[in-house]
């Protein structure tokens, strides 16, 4: 499921300083995704920031202060600078140094937490067994909102470019019930959840090489595949999938350190 939909994050990467590796027996390159809280007060400071707590504490320490050292720019409400919360998405490749390891971080945007069995990996939508018996394949566009409690709400599915027109209709019935069974945690505007509107592509394809990784073992092994073929291992993108992108945060992320 890859394409250029998903590219539409800002990369900020950048070495860090060396951390302590916990254990030696660890594999050398670790790639891993992460989810952080972020509170802003209403002149777009961050305030509170916290990366997940089973993450090694020298990491989720190196997460946090490089999160909070990137430019906010507050909510809104009715024009007037709030306070928020936003959940924003990084990905993260550590590296053995001398000292330990050294870590990558890469901005992949923000938006509401996705409640999952893994972060932010959404396990894909079954494959209608007709549909798959008689050879069909077919890529949509999906658009959905997270409401205030964090259930989610449909709002299109659109056909993308060569998918047949009379695989749609059961297609259509499959994405709608997968996509009503997502939960997430919803964005905060002056202490309320609101509801944020998200959008990504997602395909059916015979083959397990064109639609992506079946589960969480997989996705973490395409993460440490893809950051081993990175030179200095920095970047930390993980490969394409069915990754929900906010197009309305009431927060604005930008990336670099703070003026």
């Amino acid at each position: 499921m890859k394409t250029p939909m998903l590219c539409v994050a800002i990369a900020c990467m950048a070495a860090s300083p060396a951390i302590a590796a916990d254990d030696p027996a660890k594999p050398d390159v670790v790639a891993f995704n992460a989810s952080v809280r972020v509170e802003v007060d209403a002149a777009g400071k961050p305030v509170k920031v916290e990366a997940p707590a089973d993450l090694p504490v020298a990491i989720r320490a190196f997460i946090e202060k490089r999160v909070a050292s990137w430019q906010y720019e507050p909510a809104k409400v009715d024009g007037v600078p709030a306070p928020a919360v936003t959940f924003v998405k990084v990905g993260a490749c550590a590296i053995p140094a001398a000292e330990g390891y050294r870590l990558g971080l890469d901005f992949k945007g923000n938006g509401p937490a996705l409640v999952s069995q893994g972060p932010w990996f959404i396990p894909p939508p079954d494959y209608p067994f007709e549909l798959r018996r008689r050879g069909a394949e077919g890529t949509f566009r999906v658009t959905y909102s997270i409401q205030a409690d964090g259930t989610t709400r449909l709002a299109s599915i659109e056909p993308m470019e060569g998918t047949l027109g009379r695989f749609v209709k059961p297609f259509r019935a499959t994405l709608t019930s997968w996509i009503e069974g997502m939960r997430y945690q919803p964005e905060q505007v002056g202490g309320r959840p609101v509801s944020t509107e998200m959008r990504f592509p997602v395909s059916f394809m015979l083959s397990s090489a064109k639609s992506g990784p079946r589960s969480n073992d997989e996705y973490r092994e395409q993460l440490e595949a893809r950051a081993l073929e990175s030179k200095e291992c920095v970047a930390a993108s993980g490969p394409g999938g069915p990754l929900p992108i906010a197009t309305n945060s009431p927060v604005k992320v930008t990336p670099i350190p703070a003026g």
